[in-house]
């Protein structure tokens, strides 16, 4: 290993970068994976950093960095490594360039956060020095175009419970709002450095608050239903593979009646602008007791297919980088 890793270099990807970066990644997601839907996105984002490990010209592993929290805090995120070079230290080695380049370039930068799901037996982040958090589970679906719902959206509004009224665009949060969000939020969430309450928009951690639910607009679908004092809130975001179309959605209520009225918004939108396409969805549910009825409603009621056979957690952790590198 040590050879290896002698013949390794890092440095920052470029978008020329693109080709050898897909090549290197075709076998970890198969036809799933999101990397070609937003490479050059991520490499022109100004709070965005790809690293690369490389051995001359070949990319061999890759590690994205996104500052947060304006600039405390840094997501490390998108680690994966070609194949010949798995189990030789490359993330290791990603990870100590990633972290002495943002304690030069991003000094404010002092916490580190990541995410890996429950069931990835290769995420060992505990052994990075990064502590467990919290967590809160997540169920995947597919729905192909064949279903009763998916030609015609608008039958999705008959599921929806009455007596609640339909939800809408978030517009302008405040405080207390986000307090009131809080509540639904799963056990640990205010365990990070800050003492604040964390929310996901897909796989990432941000602190939930007025300023963030803001930026978060601009790349997600969110809505909002508030009914009888009971806030509730739910994000949203798709992109193509060349398998299918991804969506995660992540609800934060109450009740499931209210959950469900979030998730039947989200489907019909997405179903309305992509009805041929296969949709692989993700949801991620801050209270843990309404996983099941979640699965019964997205099995027995929308007929689509659970792509799990274990019930999945995601888990988000954190390391403060002053103290590690003292």
């Amino acid at each position: 290993m040590a050879e290896q890793c002698s013949k390794l270099s890092f440095r920052l990807a470029s978008h020329d970068d693109y080709d050898a970066v897909i090549r290197m990644s075709k076998d970890i997601y198969g036809n799933t994976d999101y990397m070609p839907a937003f490479f050059h996105y991520f490499t022109d984002h100004p709070d965005t950093t790809m690293f690369l490990a490389v051995v001359g010209k070949q990319v061999v592993g890759l590690l994205i960095a996104i500052i947060t929290e304006g600039g405390k805090v840094f997501i490390s995120t998108s680690a994966r490594v070609a194949s010949a070079w798995r189990k030789t230290g490359v993330v290791w080695w990603l990870e100590e360039y990633q972290d002495a380049w943002i304690r030069q370039n991003h000094p404010t930068a002092r916490y580190k956060r990541a995410t890996a799901s429950s069931l990835n037996t290769l995420a060992n982040l505990p052994r990075h020095g990064m502590r467990e958090v919290f967590s809160m589970p997540y169920v995947e679906y597919k729905g192909v175009p064949s279903l009763w719902w998916r030609q015609i959206p608008a039958k999705l509004a008959q599921l929806g419970t009455t007596g609640l009224p339909d939800v809408v665009p978030l517009q302008d949060p405040d405080d207390d709002f986000c307090a009131a969000v809080q509540k639904w939020l799963p056990a640990g969430v205010c365990g990070g450095y800050d003492r604040k309450p964390v929310i996901f928009a897909d796989w990432d951690p941000f602190t939930l608050c007025p300023a963030n639910l803001k930026l978060l607009q601009a790349e997600n679908t969110i809505y909002i239903l508030d009914h009888k004092g009971e806030a509730s809130l739910s994000l949203s975001n798709t992109y193509p593979t060349s398998a299918v179309r991804m969506m995660s959605i992540q609800i934060y209520a109450k009740y499931f009646s209210t959950l469900q009225k979030h998730l039947l918004k989200h489907l019909q939108e997405v179903s309305q602008s992509y009805k041929n396409e296969d949709i692989h969805l993700s949801v991620f549910v801050g209270l843990a007791e309404l996983e099941d009825s979640i699965h019964m409603f997205c099995r027995d009621t929308l007929r689509m297919e659970n792509l799990l056979d274990t019930k999945g957690r995601i888990i988000m952790y954190e390391k403060d980088m002053l103290a590690s590198h003292l």
